[in-house]
């Protein structure tokens, strides 16, 4: 049986390392193709990290080639257009194709801009690694021309850093946003009083998931930082280095980010595969997709039932991780033709960094903030490099 994975994220690295381990044990030889755009795993959850240059990018990114070398999982490069279930085929930018007999689709989730005008012409998004060094070429380059500039009012304009959408994308960039502004006013010459951090958020919360205690917390800390924090404050146009906000006011700025949603990849519903209001492709408590025997789904592009509260699980890299693993045994059952087992999800709660020195999160549950957020979030991720650096033994 040939085995296909699309997308080597948190999700489908785990997939494909888990299933292979699998299909070995029980002296199968089951192919197991991994398909990616890039010949490299990204580390979403410190991407951040990266376009605010607090991290060499070799942090970043772990090549896949030597993630797998001790596996006999199939590499396979290249920007997938189109998923044709009655042919049971994938089909490649390049106008290539690749038959499966399953498939998992763990493409992760993309920007999405909520249908407002000029956001996605304008604006810069943090969901990639690529994302992240075009942010941060972006921002030296704004303030190189800001050490140049005689204008104060463009001066200021250039050094003006806009971010829209107040979770976790947003509020972690911003509190690395404030220290790397003392680093490019050094390195520049840019005035650091003309610096301007603004954090818009639509809604009345920072951080919604974690509650009323994370919103206050995290305001607190990014003020304290010298981040100016929007709520309750709705863009409703972009323009080149302008939000047009609810109310008729105007925010000019050089560097405008947008961090307020994701969706799930437009090839999906192009597929024809159903999804959600998001574009994520929707799945059954066993991660199968609706109306198709033969294709299952996990991470963030996936709408996965939560059993806990009768929602959706959160789109984030530790449940990717699970959902992951529990996806191996799926397709494990399925060769084997046994069912396969409902997946539970748990309740593992999630960490947020606000700059180098504080964090907020809920770990199983229970409210943490600063530096033993901190200690905790920078344990998990030390701990997650531990197993990519292992499986290249």
């Amino acid at each position: 049986m040939q085995i296909v994975i699309l997308g080597a994220g948190y999700a489908g690295l785990r997939t494909a390392i888990d299933l292979d381990r699998l299909l070995r044990q029980r002296g199968r030889d089951d192919e197991v193709i991994l398909v990616d755009q890039h010949p490299y795993h990204q580390l979403i959850q410190v991407i951040h990290l990266a376009a605010t240059d607090a991290i060499p990018d070799k942090k970043a990114i772990y090549e896949l080639a030597p993630l797998l070398c001790n596996s006999t999982v199939r590499l396979e490069q290249g920007r997938v257009t189109r998923i044709e279930p009655l042919e049971r085929q994938v089909r490649f930018e390049d106008g290539r194709s690749l038959a499966y007999d399953r498939l998992a689709i763990t493409l992760g989730a993309e920007t999405s801009y909520a249908g407002v005008a000029g956001a996605r012409e304008h604006t810069l998004p943090l969901h990639t690694f690529e994302h992240a060094l075009r942010l941060r070429d972006h921002v030296v380059q704004q303030f190189a021309a800001a050490a140049q500039e005689r204008d104060p009012k463009q001066q200021r304009i250039l050094q003006t850093i806009a971010i829209v959408g107040g979770g976790y994308t947003g509020c972690q960039l911003a509190g690395e946003l404030v220290t790397w502004a003392d680093d490019l006013c050094r390195d520049s010459g840019a005035p650091r009083s003309e610096v301007r951090v603004a954090l818009i958020e639509r809604s009345n919360y920072l951080l919604p998931q974690f509650g009323d205690w994370a919103t206050q917390a995290a305001e607190l800390v990014l003020d304290r930082q010298g981040v100016s924090v929007y709520r309750n404050t709705l863009v409703e146009a972009v323009e080149p280095r302008m939000l047009h906000i609810q109310g008729e006011r105007v925010l000019r700025a050089a560097t405008i980010v947008w961090a307020a949603g994701i969706a799930g990849p437009e090839l999906l519903a192009a597929s024809g595969l159903a999804v959600e209001e998001h574009g994520r492709v929707m799945v059954d408590r066993y991660l199968r997709v609706h109306d198709q025997a033969l294709i299952f789904a996990a991470g963030d592009c996936a709408a996965v039932p939560n059993s806990l509260d009768g929602g959706t699980v959160p789109a984030t890299a530790s449940y990717a991780m699970r959902q992951g693993a529990h996806l191996a045994t799926t397709l494990l059952a399925e060769v084997e033709g046994r069912a396969p087992r409902s997946y539970e999800p748990l309740r593992l709660g999630e960490l947020v960094s606000l700059g180098p020195h504080y964090a907020v999160g809920n770990p199983l549950g229970l409210p943490m903030t600063g530096y033993p957020a901190l200690w905790m979030k920078k344990s998990v991720e030390q701990y997650y490099r531990s197993i990519l650096e292992e499986a290249q033994k």
